[in-house]
Parts: structure tokens; sequence; C-alpha cells
């Protein structure tokens, strides 16, 4: 284990995030000019924390070793003491300006911002300062892509191997390229993912003045943030419902599907290579289970509403809040029949696609295990009949299942212990349970905590740090943070 390569690292991400409060700060500064009032506290919440990071950054920097050497073992210790690092930091403009004045509550918040999951404490978010939504829905965005692969795009290749980075932080059974170099993909990627995030910032405020609801930059620019990031942080109390807008919706609803897709993919479609787009498998699962659930949920909650265009909507609304794991709200989905309800829940293990700004185990992973199990199937019937598990006419070699194995392990009981641990509660088995599992998964919303008046605050500290756990252990695919509970794994055995 190289120690230092892990400072210097770590200390350089430190130092981005410290200069990226900045925005936040420059925010509070033009409300503040326009009459609005921020708050007495504000200006030093967010600067504390920014040259605290910025200062802690550049004492770790000082440990620069003469070779920066990342392999997989630092890859995956980088990520996770970083995001952790991040988070703890973070939660700091919340906790500093009064805003959420028990640090625990912050640091849920936060790690839900940078997590992209979503889960809040906050019961009224309206009358907050704009500064401290705008912090709030940017770490979504900054959590998105990942600040670690915001890392590799722009400065200078290591010593190592970066892909060891983009391996521990990339959700994913497999970090993939579009470029030879990583550096260059991960460009690339950037590239995108802010192209469609202004994208959706000029649809949203152009094209409410063309359909007459008038959005304000401002609701565009965090919603955009939010959306990007697949986390689902809002400004109105009741989510994108507030708007009254089916445009809105609409829109939010079709770059939640985009960004549940996987990045390389649209890369394809810039490059007119839609072969690669149409033939490739988890893309056409993806497409599969996202409109047979909107059929089935449709069908199922249609007597519910006065016109079948409303529950149309509500249905694509939800299942790609779900999948895409955003978690914005515009119905209250707790009321719908027990049949769409299961099915929501079954969509926030599957999650998005590889290569995506998505939560949950990730479509690859289900269309590799339903193979598997094919394949077992076969081979039990026919001991002596060889059959290779392939996805997109390529051979799924025995290193990557081993690796989708052990995740699964890893997964069932990361989320067993947890919910055993949060029974402690008391509360009912569906809370208890779908809390873990829209955590775990990075979705945001569950069942009995949705609404204005339900909603994480309900948990002890001692359960919200479970959670947390889950957020961290479900955007880093779990190995990152485990390797944080067993540092006698950082040594060379």
């Amino acid at each position: 284990m190289s120690y230092r390569s892990v400072f210097y690292v770590v200390g350089k991400i430190l130092v981005i995030l410290g200069t990226l409060l900045f925005l936040p700060f420059f925010v509070a500064v033009y409300y503040n000019y326009h009459g609005f009032h921020e708050g007495p506290f504000i200006y030093q919440s967010f600067l504390i924390p920014s040259f605290s990071l910025i200062i802690f950054g550049y004492i770790l920097q000082l440990f620069k070793p003469k070779k920066i050497s990342i392999y997989a073992r630092e890859g995956f210790v980088i990520c996770g003491i970083s995001w952790f690092l991040m988070s703890i930091f973070g939660a700091m403009p919340f906790y500093l300006s009064h805003c959420i004045p028990n640090f625990m509550d912050a640091f849920f918040e936060t790690a839900s911002g940078f997590t992209t999951t979503g889960s809040t404490i906050l019961k009224q978010i309206e009358g907050l300062p704009k500064s401290i939504l705008f912090w709030r829905s940017f770490t979504h965005w900054i959590g998105g892509m990942g600040i670690l692969t915001f890392m590799i795009a722009v400065l200078p290749r290591s010593q190592g191997n970066s892909m060891n980075v983009m391996k521990a932080e990339v959700p994913g059974p497999k970090a993939s390229k579009v470029r030879a170099k990583i550096s260059q993909s991960a460009q690339i990627l950037y590239i995108i993912y802010i192209a469609l995030t202004l994208i959706e910032m000029a649809v949203l405020f152009f094209g409410s003045r063309i359909s007459g609801d008038r959005l304000r930059l401002y609701d565009c620019v965090v919603n955009a943030f939010s959306n990007a990031g697949t986390g689902g942080f809002a400004v109105l109390n009741n989510s994108i419902l507030g708007y009254h807008s089916k445009f809105v919706e609409w829109t939010i609803i079709v770059f939640m599907f985009l960004f549940g897709t996987n990045f390389n993919l649209i890369y394809f479609l810039l490059l007119k290579n839609f072969k690669s787009v149409f033939r490739d498998e988890e893309f056409r699962a993806y497409v599969l289970i996202n409109v047979s659930s909107v059929a089935l949920i449709t069908l199922n909650i249609m007597k519910m509403y006065n016109h079948i265009g409303d529950a149309i909507r509500d249905s694509f609304f939800v299942v790609n809040a779900t999948m895409s794991t955003t978690g914005f709200g515009t119905a209250d989905f707790d009321k719908w029949p027990t049949f769409s309800k299961m099915l929501v829940i079954m969509l926030m293990f599957v999650g998005g696609c590889v290569g995506s700004t998505g939560g949950g185990i990730k479509v690859s992973r289900i269309v590799v295990y339903f193979k598997q199990t094919v394949r077992d199937f076969k081979q039990m019937l026919h001991p002596n009949h060889l059959v290779k598990v392939k996805m997109n006419s390529r051979r799924v070699d025995g290193e990557i299942m081993k690796g989708l194995n052990s995740y699964l392990v890893a997964y069932i009981l990361t989320m067993i212990v947890s919910m055993l641990l949060l029974s402690f509660n008391g509360f009912d088995m569906t809370t208890t349970a779908s809390a873990v599992i829209t955590c775990l998964n990075n979705v945001g919303p569950g069942l009995e905590l949705v609404g204005p008046t339900q909603n994480f605050a309900l948990f002890s500290n001692f359960s919200k740090l479970v959670l947390i756990f889950d957020m961290l252990a479900g955007r880093l695919e779990l190995f990152p943070i485990l390797l944080l509970l067993f540092p006698k794994t950082w040594k060379k055995s």
C-alpha cells in the first residue's frame, strides 16, 4: 500500500471540493445583494469549510511521493476515504448556517446528496436560503459522475494505473472506456454529463416559457443538477408536483431516462454508431423493463384517475424516477395498489445502467445473473454440455462472474444486517425494510416515508449512521466502503 499516494490524491480531491464550495457562496452573495436575506451566518457557512478543505488538502499533498502509484488497494482506499471526508466537510454549510442544527442530520443530508440518494431529514424546504438549497442540489451533481472521475479527467495521469480509481468509483460490474486512455474517457464522459445538464437547463427555462409555466432560472439550474446526478433533491416541498406543469414533468421524465442510460451509448449516438447502441443487451433490457413496468402500473392504477393520460404520465414518472434512482416525486405511490407498490420496490433493486449516474444493482448485473441461472439449469440437465454466459456476444469470463457473485453476497448481507439494526427503532416492517432498500440502492423515498410530514428524521442517530453507511456502500459498489472497516486488508499479504 502506497500511503503517500493515498494522502496525495485525497488531498487533491479535498482541494477541488473546497474550490467548488465557492459557487454556492457566490449564490448567497447574489441573493443577499438582491434583498433575499440569506441569513447572518450564510457567508461563513461556506467560507469556513471551503478554506478548511483547501488547507487540509494542501497539508495532505505535502506527503507527495516520488512516484504516484495507484493500484487496486489504493484505488479502493482513496475512494472510501474521499467520499467519507466529502460528506463530513460538505455537511458544515448546513450545520453552520443553522439550517440543520443537528450535525448527524446534516451529515445524513450531505451523504444523501453526494451519493445521489435523495433521502432527506428536512420537513420544510421552501423556507431555506437559496444558497443552501443550491448547495444541496449541487452535491448531487458533484456526486453523479464522481469527483474522482473528475480528478482523472483534469489532472495529469499518475504513474500507477488510473483505471483502478475508475473501477473503484464508476458503478457497474466492469469499468469501461470509450478511448484507449482512461483520462480521455473520463473527459469525454464529463463533457457529455455537462452538456446534458446544460441542455436540460435550457429546455426547462425556454420550454416553460412556451408552455406558460415560466420557471425561474434558479429552479431550472437546481432541478437539472438533481436530475443529472439522479439524486432527486427538490426546492419545493411537493417536489416536481409543486410546479403543476405537465411540460416540466415530461421533461424531467425524458432526462431521468437519459441519465439512467450508459453514457458510452450516448457517445456512440453522437458518433452515429447506432448499431452499437441498439445491439447493447443492457440498453434493450433497460428499455424493456421500463416500458413493461409503465404498462403494468398504468393498467393497475388507471381506475384511480379521471384521465388515462394522467395515469400514464404518473406511471412513466415513478418508473423512471425509481429505475434511474432519481427519486423525484409527483405521485404518492404509497396509495397505489399493492401490485404497483411491489413493482416499484422491485425496480429499486434493478436501478440504472452501467456507466450512468444511477444506483441500484444495475441492469447489466440483472441480465448476467439471469443468464447465469439459465446456464446452471441447463448444465444440471446436461452435465456434459458446456454453456457459456455471454453479454453483447462476448463471453463473461470467470473473474467477472466471481466479482459479480461476491458483490451479490455482500449486497444481501449488508441489506439484512442493516434491516436488523434499524428494527431497534420499533417501526413497522415496511418502513424499516424500505428505508434500507431505498438508501442501499440510492433511490431516495421509501414506502411509509413519503409525504410532507414523514421522512428520515424519524430515525435515531444510530439508524441514520447505518443508513449513511448504506448510501455510501451503494454508491461505491460496497467494496471501497467495506474496505474501510478492515484496514488490515490494506497491507500486502
